[in-house]
Parts: structure tokens; sequence; C-alpha cells
């Protein structure tokens, strides 16, 4: 009898403990299906401003607190960016020129620029070490490259040429060459004096002496005050998903604090998760190039000027009413 017992006790145990599991996966099933999806357009895997928030925010949970999943989908920015989020492809683009944002939203495309990526210029030009030219005056009549057209190093590159020729010199001559690696390749073939970075690209070959930096993105005057890129969001998905996109933001924010304050983890899961072959301290010279303070998510300025420069170079036909610049910002989402 006490064996039967026993035995139907042991059956009792193993029900309950299997209906303890099945609740456990159900749950997690559950919480996830729960979650908003939402995949983001990156210009880049290992931009430090756009792609390594997203990889803080995976690996420490900021997004599933915020009961979103969030994927991304690397992209060569600028108009890839815009074309995948007017197309309801992708729900969130990041860090993309704010005039290539601007140009779209005036042809009618159903977006909104929610968020500032950061304000003042990040990236540097370098020059072979090989060359005579060590600074920006040096680039008087000079090619000097920039991504693409309506792309924030593009704007750069036009600022740069403005400001060599406020000095009396001949403007540098801006040439589009497209992508880092792209851009490096015209350099070292003479296609271009000049090529555009951000770190930690091309840091490696500085410290070697195969590169020098010529100008660096807080010497270029009229960027210092300007957002040149945003974030930006599909109408639809934000209008029916206010929530998880509000949640997205918390995230990145705390993303962003994080990358500050802990900056060997960061650097650590930076370099895993872009697969980056540069050593860990090449790697930390990258926060020499940026601090939190340019990278908060609001406010977007010198969007006046950013309009006008739109307007010189014929990216822009008219400047925007009120009512438009009322319409192509919105802020709301933010913490």
């Amino acid at each position: 009898m006490k064996k039967r017992l026993l035995v139907v006790r042991q059956n009792v145990f193993l029900g309950l403990l299997v209906l303890l599991i099945l609740f456990g996966v159900t749950s997690s099933s559950w919480a996830a299906a729960a979650r908003t999806k939402i995949i983001v357009v990156v210009p880049h895997r290992i931009l430090f401003t756009v792609a390594l928030p997203v990889y803080i925010a995976q690996e420490k949970g900021f997004y599933k607190e915020n009961n979103i999943d969030v994927d991304a989908v690397f992209t060569r920015g600028g108009g890839e960016n815009v074309q995948a989020v007017v197309s309801g492809d992708a729900q969130i683009g990041l860090g993309t020129g704010t005039l290539a944002v601007i140009s779209a939203f005036v042809k009618k495309a159903p977006i909104t620029i929610a968020a500032a990526e950061i304000t003042g210029m990040d990236a540097f030009w370098y020059v072979q070490s090989s060359t005579a030219i060590r600074k920006m005056e040096d680039l008087a009549g000079k090619k000097i490259a920039y991504s693409r057209p309506g792309a924030s190093s593009h704007m750069a590159v036009l600022a740069i040429a403005d400001q060599i020729k406020a000095k009396g010199l001949k403007p540098a001559e801006p040439v589009s060459l497209g992508g880092i690696p792209e851009v490096y390749t015209a350099v070292r073939t003479g296609q271009t004096d000049a090529g555009w970075s951000v770190a930690p690209f091309q840091l490696d070959l500085v410290e070697k002496g195969v590169l020098r930096v010529v100008v660096k993105g807080d010497e270029i005057t009229a960027m210092r005050e300007i957002t040149p890129r945003v974030h930006f969001l599909n109408n639809d998905f934000a209008a029916k998903n206010p929530d998880a996109v509000r949640g997205f933001f918390r995230a990145q924010q705390r993303a962003l604090d994080y990358m500050f304050e802990h900056k060997e983890d960061t650097a650590k899961i930076w370099i895993r998760r872009a697969e980056m072959k540069y050593p860990e301290a090449a790697v930390l010279k990258t926060w020499d190039y940026y601090n939190r303070a340019a990278m908060t998510l609001k406010p977007i300025r010198g969007l006046q000027d950013t309009i006008e420069d739109g307007i010189r170079n014929k990216f822009l036909a008219q400047p925007l009413t009120q009512a438009e610049i009322k319409s192509l910002i919105d802020l709301s989402f933010l913490p």
C-alpha cells in the first residue's frame, strides 16, 4: 500500500513538473509574441552612433524591457535608408542625412523625423602621409571626398569648401566616391586627395603613419550647431504603434548612457558584434571623437541652415513652410 502511494505521489509530482515546464515555455513564447517587432535600417554595421547603441540595447535587454524586438538591417545609408522606411520594409531609419530625409519628405514620402543622431560633425578627412597636405587650408583646389549627394558628409565637404573660400583661397572640389572602403581605395589610387572616415575606421593607419588626419569634424565651423543626421519613422507604423516607438527611443537613450559609462565593456561588445579586427586599444580611441552631450536625441539644431544649404545646392526647390516643418518633425516619442 505504501509503495502504491509513493508511486502515485511520484506521478503527481512529475505531472506538476511537466505542467510547470509547459507553462514556462508557453509564457515565454507568449511574451515573445506580445513584443512588437521593429526593423531598423542602419547605414553600417560598425558605426559608433547608430550600430553600437543597437548592439548594446540588444545585449543588455533594453529592448525587451520596453516590450519590443528589434532587428537591424545594414545598408549604404542615405536614399537606401529612406526607401526602406518609405516602403514599410523597415519601420525606423537610423543615422540618415537630415537633408536626405527632408528631400524625401517634400516629395510626399510618409516619414517623420523623430530624433537627432548627433549634433556637430563627427567625420574626419585624411590624406596619405606622403603628401604635403597638413591642414584644411592645404586642401585649396584639391579633391575632397564625400559619400553620396545629400549625405551629411556631402554637407560637411561643401562647408569645408566655403570655409577655405572665405580665406581667399580656391575652394576644394567635392567628389562623391561612396562609403569608407571605396573612399580609402580612391585615396590610395589618387582619385581624390582627401578621403572621409569616422572613428574607428582608419585610426590604425593613422597610428602607423600611413595616413594623416587633416580636418576633424569640429573644425568645420558651419557644422558645429547643426544636426547633420537624424532618426526617422514610417508614419503608418508610428501611428499604429506609438508605445513601441517610445519604447525604442527609451532603449536607445539607455544604450547611449551605457556606452559612455562602461567604455571597456562596450568596446568588447562592439568588437564581437561588429566582427571588428581592430585591437581593443585602437577601438577605445573612438571615444576621443565623441561625447555624450553631442549625441542627445533632441533638439534638431540648425534646421533652417540645412534647408538653405539644400536650396543653394539644388536638393530643395524652395523653403519649407512652418506647417511643413511642424509635420516633418515630431519629437513627442522621445523620453
